[in-house]
């Protein structure tokens, strides 16, 4: 173990930690992130239009409100990608001490020039924006776009290529111009790209990208056992004290594809394409990851020794809610060999039983369009988003959980006990000798 530690601190940290700084990665990250105003805003309206309840369908139907419900829902949920440009492309030039707002309008303008401006039908065409290009088909494309637009960017802005004007001219002005000279140069540029892609076998941009970089992604990446290998990792790194963060920001344009995509093809009355991967990632973090919630809620009646007392007490509220530090870094999680295959195995475990779940058809009734905060309970999600059968699956997971602690959690206490029997002993016999 000791060796390992020196293999990890030495050579693995250093690398993740790259990794977690590198100014891409966290433009991607805080680019994701600035979305969930939209899903989670949008949730009520979601959880409204879709409440299985005949009579109030029936009226909402009637009564045309499920038109406007649902625009709203396709306006703010499904052109994802539309929102990530813009806000990768501002963070990225943020990242870089550049205008964020310059740089996010300028990836935003770029994504809309590589994308097609007609809708082919049968017989003929007509002038408009392809809704998939601007959703889940067009997450990948608008992640690059982002990136290499604003970089672009931010690199010519601190070589100087700005217009100078006169400083009686208005900050705002000036501000407004100076990145003129920039914006022709990147317009040309993107011009050239899209007419370039139109001689390729793949048409346009978009094509090109979800052919051969997308789709291969999707294929490895949004599958069951990728599901379930993504989770142990999770678990692995947190394990070892590196931040899931690290590791979800680096998955993240699957998982924003995939979502997506389901919310798409549920909207339209299709079957989901990735609800299997969905499912099997139903469970990812029960109670924080690592999945400690079960063992939170036992720990303060299970617990003999006084430290776990009050650490039970101190961890219980927060686990309900996904907070897992005060077990992570209190029992401790983190670096605890004894703590290493519950803390690990769970990811395995629940992976499985989601994708047990799926296969039994406990997922059919999976609502993507309600967004929840991570922070929402494990058994209070499922009402919402699957039904009862969700909820139920949801507990048998927590004590499935609760019980692969168990053991271990009981050998961590008797240690803790015979730790403070002994040192009570000391204490003793320390005031016996100063007595005498």
């Amino acid at each position: 173990m000791g060796q390992f530690n020196t293999v990890l601190n030495e050579q693995i940290m250093p690398v993740m930690g790259k990794i977690s700084q590198n100014k891409v990665i966290r433009a991607i990250q805080y680019g994701a992130m600035s979305t969930m105003p939209l899903t989670l805003g949008v949730s009520l309206i979601a959880i409204l239009v879709n409440l299985p309840v005949e009579s109030w369908t029936t009226w909402l139907a009637s009564s045309g409100i499920d038109v406007h419900m649902r625009a709203t829902i396709k306006v703010t949920m499904e052109i994802t990608a539309l929102y990530m440009t813009f806000m990768i492309g501002y963070h990225n030039s943020n990242e870089r001490n550049t205008s964020p707002i310059t740089g996010g309008i300028l990836s935003l303008a770029s994504f809309f020039i590589l994308m097609p401006q007609v809708i082919p039908y049968e017989g003929g065409e007509v002038a408009g924006l392809n809704f998939d290009y601007i959703g889940s088909n067009g997450i990948f494309g608008g992640m690059i776009v982002a990136i290499l637009v604003s970089s672009l960017y931010s690199a010519l802005d601190k070589k100087g290529l700005v217009v100078k004007l006169p400083d009686s001219v208005p900050p705002m002005v000036s501000q407004s111009l100076s990145p003129t000279f920039i914006a022709i140069i990147i317009f040309v540029l993107v011009f050239f790209s899209r007419v370039g892609f139109s001689f390729t076998q793949w048409e346009d941009y978009f094509g090109f990208i979800n052919g051969v970089i997308g789709a291969p992604i999707m294929n490895l990446g949004a599958s069951p056992i990728s599901a379930i290998t993504f989770m142990t990792i999770v678990s692995l790194f947190w394990f070892f004290g590196i931040h899931p963060n690290t590791v979800t920001s680096i998955y993240l344009p699957v998982l924003m594809s995939t979502g997506v995509a389901n919310l798409t093809a549920f909207m339209a009355g299709e079957p989901m394409p990735y609800l299997a991967f969905s499912a099997t990632l139903a469970f990812f973090s029960l109670g924080g990851a690592g999945n400690t919630l079960g063992i939170a809620l036992l720990i303060p009646f299970i617990s003999k020794s006084n430290r776990y007392k009050s650490l039970g007490k101190l961890s219980f509220g927060p686990a309900i809610f996904n907070i897992n530090e005060p077990l992570v870094f209190g029992l401790p999680l983190m670096l605890n060999p004894l703590f290493f295959i519950p803390m690990v195995g769970t990811a395995l475990i629940n992976g499985m039983i989601g994708f047990i779940g799926y296969n039994i058809g406990i997922y059919d009734t999976l609502n993507p369009s309600i967004s929840l905060p991570w922070i929402t309970p494990a058994f209070i999600g499922p009402i919402l988003t699957v039904g009862i059968k969700g909820v139920l699956l949801a507990l048998f997971t927590i004590l499935i959980n609760a019980l692969l602690y168990l053991p271990f959690f009981i050998k961590a206490d008797k240690l803790a006990l015979l730790e403070e029997k002994a040192a009570d002993v000391a204490a003793n016999e320390s005031q016996i000798t100063e007595a005498a």
